[in-house]
This record gives C-alpha cells, sequence and structure tokens, in this order.
C-alpha cells in the first residue's frame, strides 16, 4: 500500500511512494497519480513527432488529396487509429504496394490536419479544416476519437440558420449526440422556425417526435 502523502495536483507529482502495510491510500493520491500517469502517456505520444506537418517530415505513406499535394505519414501511425487503415496496410491491396492512399474528396489541410491528430491527438476545427469536411473524412476511415469530437461541437453550436444542414449531417453520419440535440433545439423553437421553407420543415419531421 502507497502512503497518504501530499500531492501537488498542478504538477501531478507524489511527493513519496513509501510502502508501510495496513495504511491505505487516499481517493485524492490515486486521482492524481492516474492523472499524472495518462498526461505522461499523452505528453510521450505527441513526443513521437513534434511537427508531423513540418517540410523535413517523411514516413512511408501519402495521402493525396483533390490537389494532388501528398501529406506523409507513417502507416503503423495510422493503422494504430484507424481500422480501415489497418486493412488497407495489411491486405494486398494497391495502397500497401504502392505506399499511396488517394482520398478524391479531402484538401491539404483537411488531410494534414487528420495526420496530426494521427501523432498528437490534437485538432483544430478552422475554415480549412471545418467541423463538418473533419466528420467526413472520419465516416470513411473512422479515425480514433474523432468522430465523437465532431459530434460534441455540432452539438454544441446548432442554431436557426444551421439546424437544416446538420439534420443532414446528423442522418448521413450518423451522429448521435447531434441528433438528440437537434430534437430538442426543433421541439424547442418551433415558433421561430416557422419561416422555413415547407422543404425545410419537413427535413425537421423526422425530428419533432
Amino acid at each position: 500500500m502507497f502512503t497518504n502523502q501530499a500531492v501537488d495536483p498542478s504538477r501531478c507529482r507524489l511527493d513519496s511512494w513509501d510502502s508501510v502495510p495496513g495504511t491505505w491510500v487516499s481517493i485524492d493520491v490515486l486521482l492524481a497519480v492516474d492523472l499524472c500517469e495518462k498526461e505522461k502517456r499523452l505528453e510521450f505520444l505527441s513526443a513521437y513527432e513534434s511537427n508531423p506537418l513540418s517540410k523535413d517530415f517523411r514516413g512511408d505513406v501519402r495521402l493525396v488529396g483533390y490537389d494532388q499535394e501528398p501529406v506523409f505519414a507513417h502507416r503503423i501511425i495510422l493503422a494504430g487509429k484507424s481500422q480501415v487503415f489497418k486493412r488497407m496496410f495489411e491486405n494486398d491491396m494497391e495502397e500497401k504496394e504502392t505506399g499511396i492512399v488517394q482520398i478524391d474528396d479531402a484538401s491539404i489541410p483537411v488531410l494534414r490536419s487528420n495526420v496530426k491528430y494521427c501523432y498528437t491527438a490534437d485538432i483544430s476545427f478552422t475554415t480549412e479544416t471545418s467541423v463538418e469536411e473533419l466528420l467526413k473524412i472520419d465516416h470513411k476511415y473512422c479515425i480514433g476519437n474523432l468522430k465523437t469530437l465532431c459530434d460534441e461541437v455540432l452539438s454544441r453550436t446548432i442554431n436557426e440558420d444551421n439546424i437544416c444542414d446538420r439534420m443532414v449531417l446528423a442522418e448521413i453520419y450518423e451522429v448521435k449526440k447531434l441528433e438528440g440535440n437537434l430534437n430538442r433545439f426543433y421541439s424547442e423553437n418551433l415558433d421561430k422556425l416557422n419561416i422555413y421553407s415547407l422543404v425545410a420543415k419537413r427535413l425537421c419531421t423526422r425530428f419533432s417526435g
């Protein structure tokens, strides 16, 4: 058992790891240790390549979007984050032989953002790398927890201007939290949504309960 020593949560550090029979460690200590270990693991994974998008970065596979500029990555990293990539590189497929993955419906910024996420678990939603575009890529390649992150962002930003577009996204990509929040938003704002066309209203019908 660990001794119940003081913990500095901001630094995630135990003052002592002495083992004394019959003593109990507090839940705060356990939580601090667990958080510390998770942060260390994430830091280790991120340090694998501090900038996978740098000019000098080279991997053993190239992702090529519709503008034909390659984005480099390592097969082992992509396969570890996506079962689709894993099957692609393990089976006798063209991508395994050529080291080129053609993704014709993705831009360079979107591919770079996805590669960075695979290496660092860091993602940024911008004009060039919109949450909608990243969700579309994740739907095809099932990249880690990216779909959940996109679902969270889309669910928090519903308004009268984008509700119908979000309904289409929820239907195509099966993002459950977004679907539930759309249902709630539509029910709570029915009086404000009567300016929409009959077509838009029909789209909303499936969320009206």
